[in-house]
């Protein structure tokens, strides 16, 4: 950790932990004839991606760590300091960042190309759409009518029930939990979520079309207005292994030989939301092990206590890869 850099190093360290991500960047003739538009400053993202990846999996290192600072300057750079390893940011916003700023680079500028990227992490699905008519109004014309619009996504948001605001004598120690199954409901095609304009109120339902190779869930845990920010610290109970076939369409899950999906990282934040960290648990098929690892530290971990951290970022693999993946 340089100075504030622990929610780039979860992400960059659970990347290079992904199969398809690994494979292409350990080759650098997949990326070294990139052309991009004149005066384009996004290629060294993807070198200094790559030199990352490479130094992190080559087997004759002659330390047992690696420096992150050259990836980290070129994320700065590339950014336009909107991401800065001397203040702490949030994982999230750079996950997307970084998966969209790799895309765009590895395609030349062209983002309806395919790339690693998208073909690891893209999904897609249709989402139902009705206005909520207010008071008074009979809900009929066309601005009422449902609408259905298909979008891709790279991760899926899942929204934590809200705090409680009061808490019996006694309770104040207790933290509430919530399984993972209760919060992915919401992409079943059945869960209305509400969403509110400045001018009007929407119902949406989601429906999943298509899995991805590599399913990011990301957990929407804290809650920013003008004053300050504040942290849910719900526990959300997941197992290790789940399969998505409940939450989509008999028809799409027919499609797929397998719709199960085998946890490979688990990003936690630890602390309050101004001063807390982020460390990650990643999971070491051929040495089948769990760890624990925090910028320099890194601990063995038993897969049981992987349930009892405040999760954050979540990355799944799907079952029918693993096999392919058994040696990584």
């Amino acid at each position: 950790n340089i100075k504030a850099n622990d929610y780039m190093n979860v992400i960059l360290m659970s990347l290079c932990h992904v199969t398809p991500v690994r494979e292409f960047f350990l080759d650098e003739t997949n990326y070294s004839k990139i052309k991009l538009p004149p005066g384009s400053i996004m290629y060294p993202l993807v070198q200094r991606f790559g030199d990352l990846v490479r130094k992190l999996w080559n087997p004759r290192n002659f330390r047992s760590h690696i420096s992150p600072h050259e990836m980290l300057q070129a994320v700065v750079i590339c950014s336009k300091k909107k991401f800065q390893f001397t203040k702490q940011g949030d994982p999230i916003p750079f996950l997307s960042w970084l998966l969209n700023s790799l895309h765009y680079t590895l395609t030349g500028a062209k983002i309806k190309r395919r790339s690693v990227m998208l073909d690891t992490f893209q999904g897609e699905m249709t989402v139902h759409s009705r206005r909520v008519p207010p008071p008074g109004e009979s809900g009929v014309g066309e601005k009422y009518k449902t609408t259905s619009t298909t979008t891709s996504f790279l991760y899926l948001t899942l929204d934590l029930p809200s705090s409680p605001l009061f808490t019996e004598d006694g309770d104040h120690n207790i933290i509430p939990q919530v399984p993972i199954y209760k919060l992915l409901e919401k992409y079943n095609n059945m869960t209305e979520v509400e969403y509110k304009t400045y001018d009007a109120t929407y119902l949406k339902k989601f429906e999943i079309t298509k899995l991805p190779k590599y399913l990011i869930l990301a957990i929407k845990r804290f809650t920013e207005n003008r004053f300050f920010v504040e942290k849910n610290p719900t526990i959300v109970n997941f197992p290790i292994s789940f399969d998505m076939a409940e939450f989509i369409d008999t028809a799409v899950a027919d499609k797929y030989s397998n719709t199960e999906y085998n946890l490979l990282s688990n990003i936690c934040h630890d602390g309050t939301p101004t001063t807390g960290t982020y460390s990650t648990h990643l999971h070491l098929a051929s040495a089948g092990q769990w760890f624990d690892v925090q910028d320099l530290h890194v601990t063995k971990l038993q897969p049981q206590m992987i349930t009892l951290s405040e999760s954050y970022i979540q990355i799944y693999e799907r079952a029918d890869l693993s096999v392919d993946s058994k040696g990584t």
